[in-house]
């Protein structure tokens, strides 16, 4: 190979590693032992949800398939909310978007629990384009949404002053 071959895979390869989801690190369900149970504090869970589905609109499949390549929309469910950020917007509803033609749901165990009233979570998901951008596929997307969300329930003890 030739060397500066080498440098530029090398380069690309360091660039992408922090952004990449290393599932295989943390296990399928993530870090979750860093938000223990506390108290009389509420659990939040991650969930997904068939993302070709979504985008695409088909119906489900008559036999039982596995994708090559696994890509999902992620949401977090607390209190008895979705909250969800995608391409058409922040949705916070009782049900998950696409929910009566998209399979998903929530992991099986709480990523965490938290004190905070749903309200001031639904105040962060709809003041999230603001604070931290518009969607984008790649740098701005669900995933980034859930994860923040997560921050907060988890670390926080009272409302974010950006919600």
């Amino acid at each position: 190979m030739h060397h500066n071959t080498f440098i530029l895979l090398l380069v690309v390869f360091v660039t992408i590693l922090p952004a990449l989801d290393a599932w295989w690190l943390v296990g399928k369900n993530g870090n979750n032992r860093q938000c223990p149970r506390r108290g009389s504090a509420s659990p939040y869970y991650f969930g997904t949800t068939n993302l070709a589905c979504m985008i695409n609109g088909k119906r489900k499949r008559r036999a039982p398939s596995r994708g090559v390549w696994e890509y999902t929309h992620r949401f977090i469910y607390y209190q008895g909310y979705y909250f969800e950020f995608s391409n058409r917007g922040i949705f916070v509803h009782r049900n998950r978007i696409d929910s009566h033609r998209c399979s998903g749901g929530t992991e099986s165990s709480p990523a965490g629990y938290s004190y905070l009233d749903v309200e001031c979570i639904k105040n962060c998901a709809h003041s999230y384009r603001r604070n931290f951008g518009n969607y984008n596929f790649l740098s701005n997307n669900c995933h980034h949404f859930a994860n923040k969300l997560s921050e907060v329930l988890c670390t926080r003890s009272s409302c974010p002053s950006w919600c």
